[in-house]
């Protein structure tokens, strides 16, 4: 090899190993940007606190506006003062071991595996065996699938509703035993007058037609209409709503919030795991 071939390998190495420092400094820095970023999320997120504009008794009287329902397990009936005060007074649930769950922060995916999440899911009904497409759901719009399970859970009676079994319907979406099945495992559109079929109807609108797209629809649908709001991304705030009483609300059951808060601890205790990041409202004084 002459010098000046010599010259040019050393000087082509050299720019190799340049080039290699550059990219591990910069693959380096978008690595440390993006762990200060997290970092200062959770900072933020950890715990917050949060006083609305209206006083309790405001809401209050906004909520029974709203048409509240409370079920004795068989009947659903309409709510009175009573009802809405044992379930929408959030004092008693901010720090109770189970109804803190009701302020978890649920616009973070928990990045359990789909072999853990099927776990919580053996044994019931349709949702048997859906881990991965609850933890694809979960990633993929930024929902904590434990709230996620928990949720469908409730609605669909662990996997056995007929909504969540699926409704044949034709074209004209009505009932049709040759027509295509339609899945809904979170009550969407799911009307009290006519629950199955509405709800079914939905679906059908949406194309879910596999279990699989009912996850994700539903997912989505909940992170888009709920979440990624400023004020509902807590089982809380979905049901009450404590910025605008009465409005936008997820459910009508009463219970619906607590319900969900003690099925998700339930959860949290299986998985050996503690929920973080809470937001709890606060209603002016």
């Amino acid at each position: 090899m002459t010098q000046k071939q010599l010259a040019k390998r050393q000087l082509e190495i050299r720019n190799k190993w340049i080039m290699t420092g550059i990219v591990v400094l910069i693959g380096t820095g978008i690595y440390l940007m993006v762990r200060m970023s997290i970092a200062a999320y959770e900072e933020r997120m950890e715990d917050r606190r949060v006083t609305v504009d209206y006083t309790y008794a405001e809401a209050k009287k906004r909520q029974q506006k709203a048409a509240p329902a409370v079920s004795d397990g068989v009947s659903w009936s309409p709510a009175d003062g009573r009802d809405i005060d044992r379930f929408m007074q959030p004092d008693k649930f901010y720090f109770h071991s189970e109804q803190r769950y009701q302020f978890l922060n649920l616009k973070m995916s928990q990045k359990i595996d789909a072999q853990t999440l099927d776990e919580l899911l053996d044994g019931q009904g349709i949702l048997d065996g859906l881990g991965k497409a609850f933890a694809q759901a979960s990633r993929k719009e930024d929902v904590n699938e434990v709230y996620l399970i928990s949720h469908a859970m409730l609605e669909t009676g662990k996997g056995r509703s007929e909504l969540a079994r699926g409704v044949t319907l034709n074209n004209e979406g009505k009932r049709d035993t040759d027509g295509t099945r339609y899945y809904n495992f979170f009550g969407i559109g799911a009307y009290d007058n006519n629950p199955v079929m509405s709800g079914a109807r939905h679906a059908q609108q949406q194309g879910w037609d596999t279990p699989e797209k009912a996850v994700r629809g539903g997912a989505e649908f909940i992170h888009r209409e709920y979440l990624a709001r400023d004020n509902q991304y807590t089982l809380y705030s979905m049901r009450f709503n404590p910025a605008d009483p009465g409005r936008h609300q997820y459910a009508t059951d009463v219970m619906w919030a607590h319900h969900n808060a003690r099925q998700m601890a339930d959860y949290y205790k299986q998985l050996g795991r503690e929920g973080r990041f809470f937001t709890r409202h606060y209603y002016k004084r």
